[in-house]
């Protein structure tokens, strides 16, 4: 947000920031950040930044790369977590109808895979499948 300053009894509109030399070199910047609304749950963890001239420290905690393996119960990202890295949920390329038991569902691909039949001839003790 600019401001009217004042140097020198001279007035000066909507300037965003001042820049004053400092001895030794370089320049002190001035600017007005009475508009700024960050909070510290708005930056990472660490960074800086100034809102209405007071300095906030961000608290937002990073997630670096993870790998997720399906498991039977599910895995949760918290909330509120910076994602720093690739999050990665696991495939399985056996994860297919024909390896499921038909009837079954696993992570939402249906099985259908059937059973054989298995029938026993009690006179000569011989197992057929079919």
């Amino acid at each position: 947000m600019a401001q009217n300053v004042v140097i020198n009894g001279v007035t000066y509109s909507d300037v965003p920031e001042v820049d004053i030399p400092v001895s030794g070199g370089g320049t002190a910047k001035f600017m007005d950040t009475s508009d700024a609304d960050a909070v510290a749950a708005d930056m990472l963890n660490g960074k800086k930044a100034y809102v209405n001239g007071v300095l906030v420290t961000g608290n937002i905690q990073s997630l670096a790369a993870t790998e997720y393996t399906p498991t039977t119960s599910d895995q949760t990202i918290a909330a509120g977590k910076y994602l720093g890295g690739a999050q990665v949920v696991k495939g399985d390329a056996n994860l297919v109808a024909g390896n499921i038991l038909s009837g079954v569902s696993i992570f939402g691909v249906a099985g259908s895979l059937a059973l054989p039949s298995i029938s026993q001839d009690s006179t000569t003790k011989v197992l057929s499948i079919a």
